[in-house]
């Protein structure tokens, strides 16, 4: 193994070395100028059998037809209210570049099972570029392009994409089809932990390729790479900075030539040139472009995974981080996995066996803000804050609410709390939790609060709670509970109801009386004892008027998923579906609650059952949000693969979560 690359005393905006480093930055004496046409061939560098045969297949896959079909990923994220024509004035203008950019090209992309509104199994694409190595085969492209660093199958790089000379309706790879050598994808693993969202400043990717089907190497094939070089905080503005990308469908690529990048929040670059829209991620910026090569300082990306307009673009700051995911890539190195946030591990959250939202800690209540209740399977209760900002508080830090305990492990909880919910159900405009336990009792234990303490023995009580159903009544058929505003007032104190023979009910103003005007939504069926999970919120955005409508959220066990807008009009009507995938028929607990920064319970918290926990952002009636991570899958979620091959023991089989679960080959 080769030492790694980084030099003592690199200083901001200078280059990484393109060889072993010397006493400075500079690039080695065997290095090739940057006005060579080509790198020479390597001797150290041989083509295997199975290199060349990896090649020709994603040759054969590839195709000019099929990349031509593939569709933008990681496309700009679009900003209500800005129409696409609300361009920046001052934008450079941009061209396509029909010669193409050898060092510039399309990244290949198959295999997405994320379970949004985009199904999976399609072929995608992404900007990316190459980066002068020692190895001659490190590509450079965002993260929010992968999301993960072992999802994807027939990854590839076509550098030098551009039209063919002999079809200007196709495109042609002058240099061959690279592939992804399978397990080296190099994503910082604070990203995969936390997302687009939260770990926007660490939006870059290196890849691995192997030769192209001729047995050459890419630097070999298409000259030296960009150089990648670091900025610092303060060096944000730079000066003859060029920007690369493929918008949509494009043959050639989009140039942005010799124009300037400023600061943003002081850890973005950003850049307003014209038409760079969905298919751009990943592009570079490369500062002293001379026509084939340049220095990389930035990748399309970042904030917003890369703006909310097609005339700016962002990149995330280029410092230390990228530093040590490019070493991992030259040397070799395991890539990174993701690691438990403030919220735990995934072996943890496979303990957790219920969920529930709503206003519980006093720093919620003031604004309306949703929480989270967990029950956990040792009967533990535990109370997260919600962080407005698509996840939860935990970790105690100065300032800040956290995680706290309503109630420690403990038997009754364990053995007989069987459904929970929550609700305004006593009418002091506090959130109260409601309980069904096993034999049937059904319990109100009003105004919680972070210093609630739960009862945890059945001889114990709290002095408010209410008992709504004696011990063996008819909840001992219950099998789902969903709580929300389905009687007309803007009291979320309504309850539906699934029972064990399919048949539906709701009832309506719950209070301290017990329950009222029970109403029948579906007669038994077959059909509804297949819903595996249920959970109430507003997904259309018209519950904060004078008469309230949530809406009924289902995941049957299909894997279907399915909106019922508006359940105060009496009936079910208008099932919407929002998601279908084998994927949800491993969701194990939902909730939805007013997690993001809206006024509305339509984010969609999800625990998997490989542990994973994510949330679904502003989910809507007819579409699955935005997914932000909180918590990675559980270490027994990474299957030991041979050759491909899974694990037998693993309970996961092929799908554990939204991000399937990450295979270590």
């Amino acid at each position: 193994m080769t030492p790694p690359i980084t030099p003592p005393g690199v200083s901001p905006s200078q280059p990484v070395p393109r060889a072993k480093p010397s006493t400075t930055a500079s690039p080695s004496p065997s290095s090739p100028k940057p006005s060579d046409p080509a790198a020479p061939e390597d001797d150290s560098l041989k083509a295997t059998p199975a290199q060349i045969a990896a090649a020709k297949e994603a040759e054969a896959y590839w195709t000019p037809e099929r990349i031509a079909k593939a569709t933008p990923k990681g496309a700009k994220q679009s900003a209500p209210g800005v129409a696409r024509e609300n361009a920046v004035t001052a934008a450079a203008p941009s061209h396509f570049d029909n010669n193409g950019v050898a060092t510039v090209g399309v990244f290949l992309i198959n295999e997405d099972d994320d379970p949004q509104s985009d199904p999976g199994g399609r072929d995608q694409f992404c900007s990316a570029s190459s980066v002068a190595s020692p190895t001659k085969s490190i590509v450079l492209t965002a993260a929010h392009c992968l999301n993960d660093n072992d999802r994807w199958k027939r990854l590839a790089f076509a550098p030098g994409w551009k039209p063919d000379p002999a079809n200007s309706n196709r495109g042609v790879a002058p240099y061959g089809i690279f592939p992804i050598v399978a397990g080296k994808l190099y994503i910082d693993g604070r990203y995969l932990t936390q997302g687009p969202s939260k770990a926007d400043d660490l939006d870059f990717a290196f890849m691995r390729v192997g030769p192209n089907s001729k047995g050459q190497f890419l630097e070999n094939a298409t000259g030296m790479g960009n150089s990648l070089t670091t900025l610092s905080s303060q060096q944000l503005s730079q000066k003859n900075v060029s920007l690369f990308g493929f918008p949509g469908g494009s043959k050639a690529p989009l140039v942005c030539p010799s124009t300037n990048t400023t600061g943003f929040s002081g850890r973005f670059l950003k850049i307003a040139c014209k038409g760079y829209a969905g298919g751009v991620s990943g592009g570079p910026f490369l500062r002293n472009f001379d026509g084939k090569r340049g220095d990389v300082i930035g990748v399309i990306g970042g904030w917003k995974t890369g703006g909310t307009i097609d005339d700016e673009s962002y990149s995330s700051q280029f410092d230390a981080d990228i530093i040590r995911l490019y070493n991992q890539a030259v040397n070799d190195y395991e890539p990174d996995k993701p690691t438990g946030g403030t919220m735990g591990t995934g072996d943890l959250w496979k303990h957790a066996t219920g969920a529930v939202s709503g206003s519980f800690h006093t720093s919620s209540q003031e604004f309306g803000d949703s929480d989270l209740i967990v029950k956990w399977d040792d009967g533990e209760v535990t109370l997260y804050p919600g962080d407005q900002n698509f996840g939860f508080y935990a970790g105690c830090k100065p300032n800040e609410p956290c995680e706290t305990q309503l109630a420690g492990p403990n038997a009754m909880w364990k053995n007989y709390a069987d459904l929970i919910t929550t609700g305004d159900y006593a009418g002091t405009n506090a959130y109260d939790l409601m309980v069904k336990w096993v034999d049937g009792e059904v319990t109100i234990y009003p105004d919680v609060s972070q210093n609630t303490k739960l009862p945890t023995a059945l001889d114990q009580h709290l002095p408010n709670e209410i008992t709504i159903a004696a011990a063996d009544s008819v909840f001992k058929y219950a099998r789902g509970f969903a709580t929300g505003k389905y009687g007309g007032n803007q009291w979320p104190d309504d309850l539906i109801v699934r029972w064990s023979d399919g048949e539906l009910t709701k009832y309506t103003d719950i209070d301290g009386a017990g329950l009222h005007a029970e109403e029948q939504l579906a007669a038994p069926n077959d059909l509804w004892q297949t819903a595996s999970l249920m959970t109430g919120g507003d997904l259309d955005g018209d519950s904060n008027g004078a008469a309230p409508n949530h809406d009924l959220l289902v995941v049957w066990a299909s894997g279907k998923v399915s909106v019922f807008p508006d359940v105060n009009t009496g009936r079910l009507q208008n099932e919407s579906v929002v998601a279908s995938s084998s994927t949800w028929t491993h969701a194990r607990v939902i909730a939805l609650g007013e997690y993001g920064m809206n006024d509305w319970e339509d984010d969609l918290f999800v625990r998997w059952s490989d542990g994973e926990v994510t949330v679904y952002g502003n989910t809507q009636a007819d579409a699955v949000g935005r997914e932000y991570q909180l918590v990675p899958p559980a270490a027994a979620g990474f299957a030991a693969a041979t050759n491909g091959a899974v694990r037998p023991d693993d309970p996961c089989a092929k799908v554990c979560g939204p991000e399937l679960y990450r295979r270590s080959h």
